[in-house]
């Protein structure tokens, strides 16, 4: 064998190449450029939020010796902190989704069937976010007892 010469992966070995586009470098200046910022910033803050929320709520919770239940919840959403934390992990979760989705759609689907699947797609994003984000606005916390240790 020849000292420098490369045997393997030669260029364009198929082995080596990946046809996803989340796996594609940063793109050029745009709204591609930001969906790419808002995947990876949501990514980071989701991995957050999720994380205190499972601390919060089935950590701390069960060491009170608490439980979850409507009076937890009005309690707890009886601070404007707690529903802005609710929202944002709730806007975050199914846009990150959403936009993951959007891209197996694209590397996956062609034509009338992609732009089908993707109008599909975002009537159901906007009626679930709408339906999620009535549920945090407008939710009545003095329709309950105020009993846990957010009230």
């Amino acid at each position: 064998m020849a000292v420098g010469r490369q045997i393997w992966p030669v260029p364009g070995d198929p082995l080596r190449r990946n046809p996803s586009r989340a796996a594609t470098p940063r793109p050029e200046p745009g709204g591609d450029r930001l969906w790419w910022y808002f995947m990876r910033f949501s990514g980071l803050l989701l991995v957050l939020l999720a994380l205190g929320h499972m601390f919060i709520m089935h950590v701390l919770v069960e060491l009170t010796g608490g439980e979850i239940n409507f009076a937890f919840v009005t309690s707890r959403w009886g601070s404007p902190f707690w529903r802005i934390y609710d929202a944002t992990l709730l806007l975050l979760a199914l846009l990150h989704g959403v936009r993951g989705a959007r891209t197996v759609i694209n590397d996956y689907a062609a034509g009338d069937l992609r732009r089908l699947l993707i109008w599909t797609l975002a009537a159901i994003t906007v009626v679930w976010l709408l339906l999620g984000l009535l549920v945090v606005v407008a939710f009545d916390p003095n329709s309950g007892v105020s009993v846990g240790p957010f009230s």
